[in-house]
């Protein structure tokens, strides 16, 4: 009885990533309009009913849909940040180890970041916007974490945690973002662009660091 209540999870757990990885899919090709639950399950293979067992509506799916891409790049970013122990290594292998994600991933960047200021902002079930979500604050708390030590490593503290932070999420993502929405101009690597503004970036602070200590400003 134990080994099939295993085999029941294990299978549950497969239909529902099928739900998952469908309305990805769905929503890439063709947009938010075409996510019918029944075009959902039709895409992933299952019967139209068969998806009600997992969701109960199509936002509540796409809610699921991000929660599984933050929750994946965040668990590339923690194996990072556990097999590096000098912070300013640290930083720079989470952010670099985020960037990677994304590009392996492009599809799962898109769900997540891409999009007009206009577009219905996603709850969650329990009614909080998807910034708030568990999935976020734990990849949040990842960044402010390694960037808190970094920080720390240094002779003076150039620049705050959060204002740091900010910055180099929003350097690194914007760096991807941006040949995306313009496929038709010929970039360099996306890889090499976000090191050298991540590197532009550290490399500023511990400067000021240093400058700061030194009295020169």
């Amino acid at each position: 009885m134990t080994g099939r209540r295993a085999y029941s999870a294990v299978d549950r757990q497969r239909v529902r990533q099928a739900f998952i990885d469908a309305g990805r899919r769905i929503l890439i090709e063709q947009g938010a309009g075409a996510m019918s639950m029944r075009h959902i399950a039709a895409r992933a293979g299952y019967s139209p009913g068969s998806i009600y067992q997992y969701f109960p509506d199509h936002r509540a799916l796409l809610v699921a849909i991000r929660e599984f891409d933050m929750n994946a790049a965040t668990d590339a970013m923690e194996a990072c940040a556990l097999a590096t122990v000098d912070p300013v290594r640290r930083v720079r292998s989470v952010f670099l180890a985020a960037a990677c994600y994304w590009l392996a991933h492009p599809d799962h960047f898109d769900v997540l970041f891409a999009g007009s200021r206009e577009r219905v902002a996603l709850c969650t079930p329990e009614g909080l916007p998807f910034g708030r979500s568990q999935s976020v604050i734990r990849s949040l708390a990842l960044y402010r974490r390694v960037v808190d030590e970094f920080l720390e490593s240094l002779p003076c503290r150039p620049i705050e945690t959060t204002l740091a932070m900010d910055s180099l999420i929003a350097a690194t993502h914007g760096v991807i973002a941006f040949p995306r929405v313009t496929p038709s101009m010929p970039w360099s690597s996306t890889a090499a662009m976000v090191e050298i503004v991540l590197d532009a970036l550290l490399n500023q602070w511990i400067r000021d660091a240093d400058d700061a200590c030194k009295g020169k400003y």
